[in-house]
């Protein structure tokens, strides 16, 4: 008998949860944004999360590196212990070629069992695309569909490939989005996610012409769109037999997220840094002035109090050396009388330049 169940990370889904949402959940999937570039205008293009950054762009970034090789796709999916690739833009259909060759690229180095699912919101798909996408090794296509008229375009699906459509929870679009479900049983869908809808700096403009607000409990979610999901879910248990995910916005921040930073901040902590349970990196930091360069006085210290030297690090492009927590409360007092700041340290574990979340002076 078919019911509505949980996952580990809070979202809600009936039947089967697909293999990618699974490593997505667990933070086991790298994140490749191909290209910002997208066809104009797409209809989802008004709820649109992507940002300035990226938007309309034609840049590549494996999680929040931007690739310049092919060796940084690799070595940040070895960094954060990724066991599958989500590929995403923009639309990465407008550079098939470059798509395929990532797959290939990931597929040759980590093996079959590395999986690889791809989004897109094309509307007009050639089949033979689609079948080279497969043969390169794609495991898994999502389709971006907004209404029952564009769900023709799943017609032109590989059947050797797990097929997905994704789509937001739009308050005040029940009934549509019940015929567009209905729609998907003519074609060889395996799953159907529906996400809440988000605000973002990009879109925010267009939902609140439309009259959509911010939650009251959320930083970022569209009032209305989470019962419009359960909604959904509670006419599908008797309705279709398709599956299908809700996924929440607190699920993407909350839990995909640090689940992805933590694997990462594993691999990447230095000897002095401490991994948070959000997965960001926690040290000591003493900063110097720039024209500043004689920094006896501070090594002196460190000597007094028989630091390792592991524990130690000259970060010359920030001008500061970096330690432990537990180092530098001990030394603090010392180092700002010989006039160092001093403070605590928490940043993202990803690649440089870091974003720094908070300091604290000692």
């Amino acid at each position: 008998m078919r019911k509505i169940s949980k996952t580990a990370g809070g979202s809600i889904f009936i039947g089967e949860l697909s293999e990618g949402c699974q490593l997505c959940i667990r933070g086991a999937k790298l994140v490749l944004f191909v290209t910002g570039l997208c066809e104009h205008p797409p209809s989802c293009s008004w709820y649109c999360p992507i940002s300035y950054e990226r938007k309309g762009r034609d840049f590549t970034f494996a999680n929040e590196r931007l690739v310049l090789d092919d060796s940084d796709i690799i070595s940040e999916a070895i960094l954060c212990g990724a066991e599958g690739t989500g590929i995403t833009g923009g639309e990465p259909l407008l550079v098939l070629d470059r798509t395929i060759h990532y797959i290939n690229l990931l597929k040759n180095r980590f093996g079959e069992k590395h999986h690889i699912h791809l989004y897109t919101g094309k509307r007009r798909i050639i089949r033979e695309d689609i079948e080279k996408l497969a043969d390169a090794g794609l495991d898994e296509i999502r389709f971006h569909i907004s209404t029952e008229k564009e769900s023709k375009v799943l017609a032109s699906v590989d059947s050797s490939l797990s097929v997905g459509v994704e789509i937001p929870a739009i308050p005040g679009r029940i009934e549509p989005t019940k015929r567009l479900i209905k729609s998907l049983e003519s074609y060889e869908v395996n799953f159907l996610n529906i996400n809440e809808l988000e605000f973002s700096e990009t879109n925010a403009y267009q939902l609140k012409k439309r009259g959509y607000k911010l939650d009251k409990n959320s930083m970022i979610a569209v009032e209305g769109s989470e019962n419009t999901a359960m909604n959904l879910l509670a006419w599908a248990l008797s309705n279709t037999e398709l599956n299908i995910h809700y996924c929440p916005s607190r699920l993407k921040g909350g839990v995909q997220l640090k689940n992805r930073l933590l694997r990462r901040a594993k691999n990447v902590a230095k000897p002095y840094e401490k991994v948070t349970r959000e997965g960001l990196l926690l040290k000591g930091v003493i900063t110097f002035d720039e024209s500043n360069k004689d920094l006896s006085q501070i090594y002196s210290i460190f000597r007094k109090y028989k630091i390792s030297d592991q524990l130690i690090y000259l970060n010359k492009e920030k001008f500061r050396i970096e330690t432990s927590v537990r180092v530098v409360k001990k030394i603090a007092e010392e180092a700002k009388r010989k006039g160092f700041k001093v403070g605590i340290l928490e940043e993202y574990p990803t690649e440089q330049p870091r974003l720094e979340t908070e300091y604290t002076p000692l």
